[in-house]
């Protein structure tokens, strides 16, 4: 795929994705809005995010300046990307430009939030830990840690993954949010 075939239909693009079970990433795109403009100049040209969108989502953009946007669909800002699971239930949202790294990284995260979100805990892992291996710099590590930490809690029924992931947090991102919400595991015993 050499670019980006952005579905517009609300209703195809959610058929589209329950029969192949990809989340659906949504894009609220506004033509004369810069950071819309960057978006499609620069993320949505890199060959990476190509890809990765070929393989991981239903695309769908929805022109808030048309008046054709589905009543149900709010937004304060654009660009804004909406990550939501086959059936419609949005699990995470980013407002403002996102270069390349940065959209591959939010869209693991929103990948993952689906799987959680449709009882998929196994296949919630792989994005995560693709993250974590692929960006171990980037911000968004403590969180993909704390998402972990709940998925293998999830799959296993087992609270000492919730524990196991507090622990990593702390050690390795004390000052983080994430540290600080998990930190109720820590009374696991």
């Amino acid at each position: 795929m050499t670019s980006i075939v952005w579905l517009k239909d609300a209703e195809f693009a959610f058929d589209s994705a329950q029969t192949t079970k990809k989340p659906v990433l949504l894009d609220f795109h506004n033509p004369q809005c810069i950071g819309c403009q960057q978006m499609d100049a620069v993320t949505y040209q890199t060959p990476e995010v190509i890809s990765f969108i070929d393989q991981h989502l239903t695309q769908l953009r929805v022109n808030v300046q048309d008046g054709s946007m589905p009543a149900s669909f709010r937004y304060t800002w654009t660009p804004s990307l909406a990550i939501l699971t086959p059936t419609g239930h949005e699990v995470q949202r980013t407002i403002g430009f996102l270069g390349p790294e940065e959209f591959i990284v939010r869209m693991h995260l929103g990948i993952a939030k689906v799987r959680l979100e449709t009882k998929e805990y196994d296949t919630a892992l792989i994005p995560l830990k693709s993250l974590m291996e692929t960006f171990p710099e980037n911000n968004c590590v403590p969180e993909a840690i704390y998402i972990s930490g709940v998925a293998a809690y999830k799959k296993s029924n087992d609270p000492h993954k919730l524990k196991e992931a507090y622990e990593k947090l702390l050690r390795e991102y004390p000052d983080s949010i994430w540290t600080e919400k998990a930190s109720p595991y820590r009374l696991i015993q």
